[in-house]
C-alpha cells in the first residue's frame, strides 16, 4: 500500500539530503482552528493529534520503515511505530503511555483494553537523551511499539496517549494512529474534476473496493470509507456510500462528492544548516537581545493569480535534521527563531492569516497566526523551530468562521498539483462490535499505479 508513497519520499529525501472526523452524509470536514476556548476543563482529553503543554516540541510519529511515513501499522507484521518529542522543562520525567481503541468516527470504543492490547495496558517511555551543544537545552524522549510491554491486537483507529508519571489524567500529548488488516482490493483513479467549473482547480478521486474476502452484507451501512489528502484529517471526505454495488465490487465513481482542491505545491525552507544560507533563506544571524539564532525566510507573495509551477515538495511534511550533526540530530539539532513574511496590501479587513502544514499539526493554531506590519505592508510571525527542512502554506480564516480556513486565497488551486491521497476502508462488523480497518491504500496524483 505504501509503494508509491515510499518511492516518492525516499527519492525526495535523497534530493534534499545533499478532529475527530464526523460521519454525516457526503461531507468534507472543514479545516479546524485550534483554540484554547474548546478546552476550558483542565482534564479535557481529545481523540486527536494534540499537545497539552507548550514545553513539548517537535513531535514525530511514524512507521520506522520511513521517517516520512504515516503512523499506520500492518497487523501481524514486524513493523513498528516510533514516537519522539523534545521536552523543554529540563526536569527528567517518567513519562508513560497507553493506547486507546476508537471507532471509525474517532470516538472511544466500548472495548475493554484486554480485547485490543496484549501484555500490559500501559508502559513507561524509557529512552531519553539530553541535548548536546545546543542553544536551547531539552530532553529528547522516544519509544517504539509494538514491544514486549504493549502491543495492539486488532485493527482499527487508535489514540496514543502520553502522560506525566502515573497520573493518566496528566496528559501531555495525544496522537492518532491506525492498525490495518488489509483484506480488500482498492483501485484508484485521479483526474481533473468532472464538473466543468472545477476542472482546472480540483482533483477528483474515483475508486472501487473489492471485498470478496470480507462478508459485508450491507455495504451501505457496514462499509465506512475515508478519503484523505496528504494525510490531513481536517479536510477528510467521509460518509461516502457506494454509487453502484456489483456483487463484491463497490464503485465510488462520483462527480462532486469525492473532489478536493488541488491547492498548490507547498512553500519550503531549509535550515538543516545554520552556517550558510540555503534554499529560500534571506539571512541567518545571532541576536544579542534575546541570545537566539534568528532565521529570516525570503519574503513570500500571493500565488493565487500566478500560473502553476511544478516543484518538488513533501506535501506539507517536514524532516528534522542537522547537517553538521556528528552522531545524532535528535539531540544536536538546534532550535532557531524562524521569521515568516507575506507581502500583502492592503491588510485583510475580514479575516486573519495563518501558517499551515504538518508543522502546525494541520490546524490553524494561535501561535501561527500572523501579525500585520503596517509600515512594510507585510504579514509577519516568528516561530521557534528545530533545525530541518519544512513545508508550509498560508491560509485565511474569515472573521466569525471558527472552524473553516481558505488555503486558496494566497496559494491558488490547480488540478496539476502533486498530492498524496489515502483511502481507508472500515468494516462495522456486527459480530465483533467494533470497526475493523480492512484496507488502506496510499497513492499519488501524478505518479500513477
Amino acid at each position: 500500500m505504501r509503494s508509491n508513497f515510499l518511492i516518492k519520499t525516499t527519492l525526495f529525501l535523497i534530493y534534499i539530503m545533499t478532529l475527530p472526523s464526523i460521519f454525516c452524509g457526503n461531507l468534507i470536514i472543514p479545516t479546524k482552528i485550534d483554540t484554547t476556548e474548546d478546552y476550558i476543563e483542565p482534564n479535557f482529553i481529545r481523540n486527536d493529534d494534540f499537545t497539552y503543554t507548550d514545553k513539548i516540541k517537535s513531535i514525530l510519529f511514524y512507521n520506522t520503515i520511513n521517517v516520512m511515513s504515516y503512523p499506520i501499522l500492518n497487523i501481524g507484521s514486524n513493523e513498528k511505530l516510533k514516537l519522539s518529542f523534545d521536552d523543554f522543562s529540563l526536569e527528567l520525567k517518567y513519562y508513560h503511555y497507553t493506547i486507546i481503541h476508537c471507532d471509525a468516527n474517532w470516538e472511544t470504543s466500548d472495548l475493554l483494553p484486554k480485547r485490543y492490547l496484549a501484555n500490559n495496558f500501559e508502559d513507561e517511555i524509557r529512552n531519553y537523551k539530553y541535548s548536546l551543544n545546543t542553544t536551547y537545552q531539552f530532553i529528547n524522549y522516544s519509544v517504539e511499539f509494538p514491544n514486549e510491554f504493549i502491543s495492539p491486537l486488532i485493527s482499527g483507529n487508535y489514540i496514543l496517549k502520553v502522560y506525566d508519571g502515573y497520573d493518566s489524567d496528566n496528559v501531555v500529548l495525544t496522537k492518532r494512529f491506525m492498525v490495518v488488516d488489509n483484506k480488500v482490493e482498492i483501485n484508484t483513479t485521479v483526474k481533473e474534476a468532472t464538473n466543468v467549473n472545477d476542472r482546472f482547480s480540483k482533483q477528483e478521486i474515483d475508486f472501487t473496493i473489492n471485498h470478496q474476502n470480507v462478508p459485508i452484507q450491507n455495504p451501505y451501512e457496514q462499509a465506512i470509507v475515508v478519503l484523505m489528502q496528504n494525510y490531513r484529517w481536517d479536510n477528510a471526505i467521509t460518509g461516502l456510500k457506494p454509487k453502484y454495488v456489483n456483487g463484491a465490487l463497490l464503485d465510488y465513481n462520483y462527480d462532486e462528492e469525492n473532489v478536493f482542491d488541488g491547492s498548490n505545491e507547498f512553500r519550503n525552507f531549509d535550515v538543516k544548516s545554520i552556517n550558510f544560507q540555503s534554499i529560500n533563506i534571506k539571512r541567518i544571524q545571532y541576536e544579542e537581545r534575546d541570545k537566539r539564532i534568528h532565521v529570516y525566510i525570503t519574503d513570500d507573495e500571493s500565488r493565487s493569480y500566478k500560473r502553476y509551477l511544478s516543484m518538488p515538495d513533501l506535501n506539507g511534511n517536514l524532516l528534522l535534521k542537522k547537517d553538521e550533526s556528528m552522531t545524532d540530530s535528535d539531540i544536536e539539532a538546534n532550535y532557531v527563531m524562524v521569521h515568516f513574511a507575506l507581502k500583502q496590501y492592503p491588510q485583510l479587513t475580514d479575516g486573519n492569516v495563518y501558517i499551515f502544514g504538518k508543522l502546525t499539526d494541520w490546524k490553524f493554531k494561535k501561535e501561527f497566526k500572523m501579525n500585520y506590519d503596517t509600515l512594510n505592508n507585510t504579514y509577519r510571525q516568528e516561530i521557534l523551530l528545530k533545525q530541518g527542512y519544512y513545508n508550509y502554506i498560508y491560509g485565511v480564516v474569515k472573521d466569525g468562521s471558527k472552524n473553516t480556513g481558505d488555503l486558496t486565497y494566497y496559494e491558488g488551486s490547480f488540478f496539476e498539483t502533486e498530492n498524496d491521497y489515502s483511502i481507508l476502508v472500515y468494516y462495522r462488523n456486527p459480530m465483533l462490535f467494533y470497526d475493523e480497518l480492512i484496507g488502506v491504500k496510499t497513492f499519488n496524483s501524478v505518479k500513477r499505479n
